[in-house]
């Protein structure tokens, strides 16, 4: 037997009929009518909903499991271990100055020489760390001299 990906919609299937249906709501009951296009989407709202809360309270079920673990913990760790249930990576930004001597050699052709003035050099300086991203920097150039 051939088996195949190919969806098969019914022959009966009508996404615009209009159904009605029961709602309890409390000691209310209404009968509404909507297109089974519109109860397709509320059902899978419902789904989604139903997976997250699930999630949720998986996660809070660990959550209450550690408790009386969190009584002979440091903070820092009480606040990653929690932080590692709920998949949360927190970020804290630390400012920084660096103070940094840059040498190097500028080659000028012998007809520029006479009008070359190194402080109207343009230095393009990258601030980049391996490990961390640095997303706000300012680079000033205080001071250019030849040697």
């Amino acid at each position: 037997m051939e088996t195949t990906n190919e969806i098969v919609v019914p022959e009966h299937y009508n996404p615009n009929q209009l159904v009605t249906y029961k709602v309890i709501n409390g000691n209310e009951t209404t009968y509404p009518t909507s297109k089974v296009t519109d109860i397709e989407w509320k059902l899978e709202n419902y789904r989604y909903i139903n997976n997250r809360l699930s999630e949720y309270s998986s996660k809070a079920t660990q959550l209450q499991e550690r408790l009386a673990d969190y009584l002979e913990m440091d903070s820092e760790d009480i606040v990653s271990d929690i932080c590692s249930i709920f998949g949360f990576n927190p970020t804290k930004e630390v400012e920084f100055e660096a103070t940094a001597t840059i040498t190097g050699t500028i080659t000028i052709p012998l007809a520029d020489v006479a009008d070359f003035d190194v402080n109207n050099v343009d230095l393009n300086i990258d601030v980049s760390a391996y490990s961390y991203e640095i997303d706000d920097y300012n680079v000033e150039v205080d001071y250019i001299a030849t040697l």
